[in-house]
């Protein structure tokens, strides 16, 4: 619900499709019809903070879509349930990319909060000459604040916070930990949220905004699934089990002197997938050692090259040196 990605079509601006959902049309009833009812205000006040508010969520995407573009990806707009989602066509090509696209949108909305105070701070007269402009100047500054904040601080999955923390989580940490981290700590922002948005505002909107959020975070938590099918920096750096299963029957072939084994071992972690630079380093030791013992010098000098040169490394480089000369 929070992220459906198809609605009912708009418009197009600037190669930009823009779609409404459903959900999002009974909102805006909500906030037109009932909102006002319940604070003593006129429809035409309702009527004006849902034009605000999807203006605002509007230029919020736009700007994320800017950002998209200027990264030659198609970006998609669908207004839902509770906000505005940008989508792209594929993923962006690394993590910074999608670290700029997320900023951007909370940023324009903070900077057109920004201007709302503004006007209410130096043209004071301006705003307050017709009912209509001050409903307007407070529903731009109060919804592009909050929605800016929300969307900047807190690590909310799949708002612009949650995402963000995502990200920079994955610069430290592997894919499953990041993954699990950031929809956790979603879980555990949002359960306050909504209690103090229903208890203390008595905001049903925000408490079922945290219902659906928490439904669909608890959903993706138990999926198992990638939040992002790109490889993370930190996964890229980080052995499979699979590889330190081989190395360690690898190390302990090479303790028993069982050459032919740990050499054997050693290639077959070589011909599946890639592995961190530190373990390909003890790769090569291994079959250059390994390979040394059996009495394949030549070869085994062609490993050994390429291992770090400690003083093991070094003595069997002198060993095979002297056997392969002397063979001359």
């Amino acid at each position: 619900m929070l992220l459906e990605q198809r609605g009912f079509p708009l418009f197009k601006f600037w190669g930009v499709e823009v779609s409404v959902s459903f959900w999002y049309l009974i909102i805006m009833g909500f906030i037109i019809v009932l909102w006002p009812a319940m604070g003593g205000m006129a429809v035409a006040d309702g009527v004006l903070w849902a034009l605000v508010i999807t203006a605002s969520l509007l230029i919020h995407d736009f700007a994320h879509a800017a950002v998209a573009k200027r990264h030659k990806l198609r970006p998609s707009i669908v207004l839902t349930a509770f906000g505005g989602f940008c989508f792209t066509d594929r993923e962006a090509k690394s993590d910074g990319d999608d670290i700029r696209m997320v900023l951007a949108g909370p940023l324009v909305s903070l900077a057109l909060a920004a201007v709302a105070l503004s006007a209410v701070l130096f043209i004071p007269e301006v705003v307050a000459s017709s009912p209509v402009t001050q409903t307007m100047v407070t529903a731009l500054l109060w919804v592009n604040l909050l929605w800016g904040l929300v969307n900047l601080l807190l690590p909310i999955w799949p708002l612009d916070g949650g995402r963000l923390f995502h990200l920079v989580l994955r610069r430290f940490k592997d894919e499953k930990t990041a993954r699990e981290w950031a929809l956790k700590a979603s879980i555990y922002t949002v359960i306050p949220v909504g209690i103090v948005g229903l208890v203390q505002f008595m905001s049903l909107l925000i408490a079922l905004f945290a219902v659906f959020v928490l439904i669909d975070n608890v959903q993706a938590l138990n999926s198992n699934q990638s939040l992002l099918r790109r490889k993370s920096a930190k996964s890229k750096n980080q052995a499979s089990s699979f590889h330190e299963g081989l190395l360690e029957e690898a190390e302990e072939a090479m303790e028993a002197g069982d050459w032919r084994e740990a050499a054997r071992l050693a290639h077959h972690m070589r011909s599946v997938g890639s592995m961190p630079a530190k373990m390909l380093d003890e790769v090569w030791t291994i079959l250059g050692i390994a390979t040394m013992k059996m009495g394949e010098y030549d070869e085994a000098l062609s490993y050994l090259k390429r291992a770090p040169q400690k003083r093991r490394v070094k003595q069997a480089i002198q060993r095979c040196e002297e056997e392969t000369t002397g063979d001359g």
